[in-house]
């Protein structure tokens, strides 16, 4: 059951890691394509800046690291 946990938990970790990597590396065009698609021009959006995207990034990658460490730790107890 832990193990299932543990994969849960890597797989979430490694697909939040990877929107918030690609959300940094292309913040200007992502952001952009949102504006002109789905903008008012009444009121202005707020979209997270780079900053924040590469912050989220680290810390997503560090959960990756925790729960494959998790995994491999259960690996060698079998």
């Amino acid at each position: 059951m832990i193990e299932l946990f543990g994969w849960i938990g890597l797989v979430i970790s490694f697909l939040y890691m990877v929107y918030h990597r690609y959300m940094h590396a292309y913040h200007d065009q992502v952001y952009a394509y949102i504006r002109k698609k789905y903008g008012d021009d009444d009121k202005p959006m707020e979209f997270p800046s780079k900053a924040d995207h590469a912050k989220d990034a680290r810390k997503f990658s560090l959960y990756t690291i925790f729960f494959a460490t998790i995994l491999i730790g259960l690996n060698f107890l079998h």
